[in-house]
């Protein structure tokens, strides 16, 4: 766990990501001005996939929004933005927890995918026992017909949680 109050890192479409505007708050720089470094580096950072720009309204004392921009950045992004940046006390340790987090969170992420994968071969696994034992008898047979639905179920379920990870 890092030493920040706030979340370095999100799981965004299943890939680790960090906010300009954590990054900012992280380094202590305005984050109009991390935002600026981003669009000065945006080539250079596109050689890692090209940045997320993305709009959101910030809440004002009115109690209306503004539109602020900030930028997604992956892993690889975040670090060469990091690297370009003068190594204050305050970036280094920045820098040390941010690399933490990203692998924190992206082991975090292919654990919950591989249990699930996991879960599937046990799945079918005990699916094709009960295959093999209904071969024997009829009345393993009918076992085998109460159990089919209780394997779709479970097959479904995890599919659906499987299934947003495949796409990425």
């Amino acid at each position: 766990m890092s030493n920040f109050p706030f979340a370095l890192v999100l799981a965004v479409d299943g890939e680790p990501r960090a906010s300009s505007e954590i990054i900012a708050r992280g380094v202590e720089v305005q984050h109009k001005n991390l935002l600026a470094m981003v669009r000065k580096y945006e080539s250079d950072l596109a050689e890692f996939g090209p940045p997320a720009f993305q709009t959101r309204l910030a809440k004002t004392p009115q109690g209306g929004g503004r539109p602020v921009e900030y930028a997604m950045l992956n892993e690889q992004q975040a670090t060469l933005l990091l690297a370009f940046m003068r190594n204050s006390p305050k970036v280094i340790q920045f820098k040390i927890a941010l690399v933490k987090e990203f692998f924190r969170l992206r082991d975090e992420l292919q654990n919950r995918d591989k249990n699930l994968w996991q879960q599937m071969q046990e799945l079918i696994a005990r699916e094709v026992e009960s295959k093999v034992r209904a071969s024997f008898g009829s009345h393993l047979m009918l076992e085998r017909k109460r159990e089919i639905p209780q394997f779709d179920a479970a097959r479904f379920a995890l599919e659906s949680q499987m299934q947003p990870s495949l796409l990425n």
